[in-house]
């Protein structure tokens, strides 16, 4: 075996590229084929077999092949050969074997295939060459057969064997190639094995659906689609201070559980321990967990080293997702704020002229693939209706040389996505050197971006340093907020390959599999080292504005029983919307709309006489909110308008704001605006007024008649026992 002793790069210049392989007709690289009574059948096939050269380390020059369109997956050392990946649905216990039922193989040829090495990381270069002499020394075809079983994984509601198809097999010494074009395996379970399931099926998680059909043998969902729980876990005195937010994600329509910390533990084994037990015991198990507090609040999951929350979201062993993980790095003069600003983007959007959800920026700095990956997000971002600036010094693809000032601009006009691919550190972006400082220097107010950061250590919050990403989440207070509303970066070194492809089906899961919540979205393409700094249910707006308001008709009373609310906007039923049901801080129903726009709901027994708040959320729609009164409380079936409502506009203003409510019955009421120390500033209007909508504007002063300062102000409708709170920012 030729062998060229030099020190080089990782990757060199390809010399060339050749076809060694084109199926005749367009073939499925993989195909479910039932069961036969001895164990799960699959079919592959190879669709197309490229060659390149290229020198890798101490190895020298050698031959890589490729299939086009999949990927690679042996170990680090062991021959660099190509394989078609696929998760295949098991049952929910046994241990997996797999025999090769048949085989269309022919012989290749020899060749010299280097082994395969480490993915260089963006900041460090190249890892320290690795070869397997154990594979090397060895005749063995490699690998043994073509169709292996790399791991068996709980991936939420279901059990999957991760099955590798390596269409070449290689004898390292004589360098003999087989090609196997078509194979059909059988997966046998028998016995007991690793990462089993005990809990009753439910249904499938809404959240995973998309990853389940991606499943080889997975024909689930229908009615059986369902939702999980939403998990807090921190030390009560942060829960406390983000508990508009908590209260939020409850009267929106998710059933909200706490875990306190140290009650539930106070290492990371023992937190863990209490979400794997909240996924096996609980009736409703977690989908989505929300870590309050940075490390010194809650611990930080360390895997080999590496700060890696998103563990906790694993069942079982391995590092396949069941729970969405997201972080609030927020010291106590923080939480408050970064709370308030998710609380805010949600529940109340930002809607100045002219628009800003619409548009995205991504950023590629000019190494690796980086030029190109930039440009592909681009075109994902543009072809589902979003304008995109794109910045790169390499204007191969049409990009523009990024600076400072560009961006800064960019952001504080308004932005919903912003993607970066390139250089990093624990402060900065390599490109351009933006960093902590330039986020402070921010103007953006309330138009903030979703951020995906595929750059080295822009998250390594621990150690108590201010990282790149916590700048972005804690910069600014409600008086002058700025920064972003989510950031996905690394805690590590970010490998060039698999983050790039991280970063691809992240914005493939939000545009085309309609993944709309960002946990799940990053989930779809995550990788162990990448965090999520914010809530992981966020769903950002990405659209024209202003945004179209929900519009929701239901029964003037509530009571237990089946209770239907449709929701519309602009006149047209709205399916998908998820509409909540609460009273005080006691979640009792939600539900999804129907393609008429109507979600029937079965509501339990009502715990008090207070008011009912009834929530309507939907993708890229202005949330709607009221309130009902319980059945029986001497209100006449028919005779009000069943609504407790409160909207701001324009917000944010400079001279007047129009404040319009409806009351549901006639009675006293105050309209009453404070400022965010708990100050009453002004009664707007108070005393008896009927049933019905009303309007009123407020010029921004004070009781005195004399302007109050700009920033943000409270606005709060009281009336029968209940109250509804509103934002508004006055500029000055």
């Amino acid at each position: 075996m030729l062998r060229v002793m030099i020190t080089c790069s990782l990757l060199a210049s390809f010399a060339f590229a050749e076809v060694l392989y084109r199926s005749g007709e367009q073939v499925e690289p993989a195909l479910y084929l039932g069961t036969d009574g001895e164990g799960i059948l699959v079919e592959f096939n190879l669709p197309a077999l490229t060659a390149e050269e290229l020198v890798v380390g101490e190895y020298g020059p050698g031959t890589v092949m490729r299939i086009p369109g999949e990927g690679v997956g042996m170990p680090v050392g062991a021959p660099d050969l190509p394989v078609i990946r696929r998760m295949v649905l098991l049952p929910n216990t046994g241990d997996v074997s797999i025999e090769i039922v048949s085989s269309e193989c022919t012989s290749l040829g020899i060749y010299d295939i280097p082994p395969f090495q480490e993915f260089p990381i963006r900041s460090g270069g190249a890892a320290p060459y690795r070869i397997d002499d154990g594979i090397y020394s060895s005749s063995d075809l490699y690998p043994y057969q073509p169709v292996v079983l790399d791991r068996i994984s709980i991936l939420r509601d279901i059990r999957v064997a991760w099955v590798y198809f390596s269409p070449v097999q290689y004898d390292p010494v004589t360098g003999q190639t087989l090609l196997n074009t078509s194979v059909t395996a059988r997966l046998v379970v028998s016995g007991s094995g690793e990462n089993e399931i005990y809990r009753p099926f439910r249904g499938y998680t809404r959240s995973f659906m998309p990853l389940y059909e991606q499943v080889l043998g997975f024909q689930g969902g229908g009615t059986d689609v369902i939702d999980g729980s939403y998990l807090v876990i921190g030390p009560q005195e942060g829960i406390d201070l983000v508990s508009g937010l908590v209260e939020w994600k409850r009267q929106k329509g998710l059933e909200v559980f706490i875990g306190t910390v140290p009650e539930i533990g106070g290492t990371a084994a023992e937190i863990d321990d209490y979400i794997e037990d909240a996924y096996n015991t609980w009736p409703n198990p977690p989908e989505w967990v929300l870590l309050v507090g940075d490390e010194y609040n809650v611990p930080v999951y360390y895997s080999s080293g590496t700060a890696a929350d998103n563990q906790y979201g694993v069942i079982g062993t391995g590092y396949d997702p069941s729970v969405h993980i997201g972080r609030l790095c927020s010291d106590t003069g923080d939480l408050p704020y970064v709370g308030w600003k998710i609380e805010a983007y949600e529940n109340d959007p930002f809607e100045p002229d002219p628009s800003w959800f619409q548009y995205a920026i991504s950023i590629g700095s000019t190494d690796f693939q980086d030029p190109w990956m930039s440009w592909r997000y681009e075109q994902i971002f543009e072809a589902h209706g979003m304008p995109t600036t794109l910045y790169c010094n390499n204007t191969s693809y049409g990009g523009i040389p990024p600076t400072i000032a560009l961006i800064s601009a960019d952001v504080n006009s308004g932005i919903s996505l912003l993607s970066y691919i390139g250089h990093g550190s624990t402060q900065s972006w390599g490109t351009t050197g933006f960093s902590n400082s330039d986020v402070a220097a921010l103007s953006n107010d309330r138009r903030l971006p979703w951020i995906s950061s595929i750059a080295c250590y822009n998250s390594e919050f621990q150690g108590g340093t201010t990282c790149f990403g916590e700048a972005w989440m804690n910069e600014g207070d409600v008086n002058d907020p700025k920064g972003a509303i989510g950031f996905m970066g690394a805690t590590t070194g970010s490998p060039v390959g698999p983050t790039d492809s991280l970063a691809l089906y992240q914005f493939r899961g939000y545009f085309e599999e309609e993944m709309y919540h960002m946990g799940a979205a990053f989930d779809y393409g995550k990788i162990m080292a990448y965090y999520i700094f914010g809530c992981p249910e966020m769903d950002i707006f990405c659209t024209t504005g202003p945004l179209v308001h929900l519009a929701v008709d239901h029964p003037d009373c509530i009571e237990p029983g089946p209770w239907t609310v449709t929701v519309t906007a602009d006149g047209v039923p709205v399916e998908g919307a998820l509409v909540g049901i609460v009273q005080d801080t006691t979640f009792l129903e939600s539900g999804y709309t129907d393609a008429s726009g109507a979600a029937a709901l079965d509501i339990p027994a009502i715990p008090g006489t207070d008011w009912v708040t009834v929530t309507a959320t939907a993708h890229n729609l202005y949330p709607w909110v009221g309130s009902v009164p319980v059945s029986g409380l001497g209100v006449e079936e028919g005779t009000n308008p069943g609504v407790f409502s409160l909207s701001v506009g324009p917000n944010p203003f400079s001279s007047a704001a129009t404040f319009s409510y409806t009351l549901p019955v006639s009675g006293r009421m105050s309209l009453d605006v404070y400022d965010l120390t708990g100050r009453l500033v002004t009664s707007v209007v108070s005393g008896e007024q009927p049933a019905g909508s009303h309007s009123v504007q407020w010029q921004g002063t004070g009781d005195g008649g004399s302007p109050v300062p700009g920033g943000m102000y409270l606005v709060r409708l009281t009336a029968g026992g209940e109250a509804l709170n509103r934002s508004c920012v006055l500029i000055r």
